[in-house]
């Protein structure tokens, strides 16, 4: 199977679990579907953000050799939305290299501040930045105050929920 042209056969749950079930845990394999996940071809990058989703629910261990390109891709200009919010989606789950602990806080605390940035981004978002500060408390100074004005001025359900939890979560912190 050629990944790259099975993306754009359809975009669906059942062509997702296909490539998902040929990728296996065949470490080239992921390599091509990453290749397209960090493509410039809009619809190949789309397409493939929603099986490397699938991969990392299936088989997390396959993705940590690219959380490091996972990071770097969320400051990629004009990428997909798909594409952020499954690389979000994974990084609230993993360890976050120490390297790049400064510029991953610093992209989601923008997250939360930009209005226009979907639900689930600002929810991973907010995970990822509690994640962060579990090693790094004195962080939670920055995003305390920023929280709580997203919790004021925005409406979405999944926004007030998440940002609740992860407040809380914060203010336990030591």
């Amino acid at each position: 199977m050629n990944i790259r042209e099975q993306l754009l056969v359809e975009h669906s749950k059942d062509n997702t679990d296909r490539i998902r079930k040929y990728i296996g845990v065949d470490k080239d394999k992921l390599q091509e579907l990453m290749d397209c996940f960090f493509s410039n071809t809009y619809r190949v990058s789309q397409r493939s953000a929603m099986v490397v989703s699938s991969v990392f629910d299936h088989t997390p261990q396959m993705i940590n050799p690219y959380v490091l390109s996972l990071i770097d891709g969320l400051a990629e200009p004009n990428q997909h939305i798909a594409i952020k919010r499954n690389a979000l989606r994974i990084l609230q789950s993993v360890p976050i290299p120490e390297e790049k602990t400064t510029v991953l806080f610093d992209h989601c605390l923008e997250n939360l501040i930009q209005k226009n940035e979907p639900v689930a981004v600002k929810a991973f978002s907010m995970t990822v930045m509690l994640q962060i500060c579990k090693s790094f408390p004195e962080l939670k100074k920055e995003v305390i105050p920023v929280l709580e004005i997203e919790l004021e001025r925005n409406e979405s359900a999944g926004v007030l929920n998440r940002g609740k939890k992860v407040l809380l979560a914060l203010h336990k912190l030591k």
